[in-house]
Order: structure tokens, then C-alpha cells, then sequence
């Protein structure tokens, strides 16, 4: 691995170490004492019914991925270290039309999303580009899957 490739990848486990840590810190809330409406109110930590940006990131945080969850999709980085940003469709059949539009080889289709994880550097040169593996991709379609069902 080249020094310029090493540091961007630092940099970029840097980034995302600094925004795990400040999300960590961010959505705390409730109400008072009383019973009142002086706290803030939260749909929960799976931010709300079914499968969405926000539950299958948090789910994906707890099975080692690290990743920002949105609520239209995720942008993170898998266990293995391949960056990647999980988009999710109204149904699968939006979910295919939108993999038709891109390359086969850097993007995935698993249940409503679409998985894109283009521009990741090749592990050696010569190499093709990292991409996100089986093992990781059932852990996406387990965690929409668990989701869906809550």
C-alpha cells in the first residue's frame, strides 16, 4: 500500500471514529419528572417501524460495521474495512431498477437497497478494488430482515 493511500485511509478511520464518538453523545431526551413535555421525544432506538437508514445502521453498528445512519440510507464502512453507502428504495422492485443504472461490480442488491461501495482501493497493487463481501452483504439483508419484522 502506497503512503498516499495509507494516509487517505487513515484519515478516513479517523472521520468516522470522530463521528461515532459524537453521535454516541447525540439523541438523549425524554420527559420530566411529572409527566410533562419538557424533554424531547424519540420514535426509539430503531427510529421507527420497519427498515430504514436509521434501524439498519443501528444494527449494523452492533454487528462491527461502523457507519452514520441517515434516513434514507447508510454511509459507513464494513467490518473488513470496505467503504460503502447502503441506499434504500419505496420497494425491491425501485431497489432493481436502481442497480440496472449501475456497475455490477461495485454495487450490490439486497432486499430494498442498493449497496455501493465504488472508489475503495485495490488491497495490493494489481489488485481489483475491495468490495463488500457475502459474509457482510448477509448481515446487511439480516439486519433489513430484523427490522422489517419490528
Amino acid at each position: 500500500m502506497t503512503s498516499t493511500a495509507l494516509t487517505k485511509l487513515t484519515a478516513s478511520l479517523v472521520l468516522l471514529a470522530a463521528l461515532a464518538a459524537i453521535l454516541s453523545g447525540c439523541g438523549g431526551g425524554g420527559s420530566t419528572a411529572s409527566g410533562g413535555t419538557g424533554g424531547t421525544s424519540t420514535t426509539g432506538p430503531s427510529g421507527g417501524k420497519g427498515a430504514n437508514g436509521v434501524s439498519v445502521g443501528n444494527c449494523l453498528n452492533n454487528q462491527d460495521f461502523l457507519v452514520q445512519p441517515n434516513p434514507g440510507s447508510v454511509d459507513g464502512m464494513s467490518p473488513a474495512g470496505v467503504n460503502f453507502t447502503l441506499t434504500f428504495y419505496k420497494d425491491a422492485a425501485k431497489a432493481k431498477a436502481a442497480m440496472a443504472k449501475k456497475n455490477v461490480k461495485t454495487t450490490a442488491l439486497v432486499e430494498n437497497g442498493v449497496v455501493d461501495f465504488k472508489g475503495n482501493a485495490s488491497p495490493y497493487q494489481g489488485a481489483p478494488p475491495a468490495k463488500i463481501s457475502k459474509i457482510e452483504l448477509a448481515a446487511i439483508k439480516s439486519c433489513i430482515d430484523s427490522t422489517n419484522k419490528g
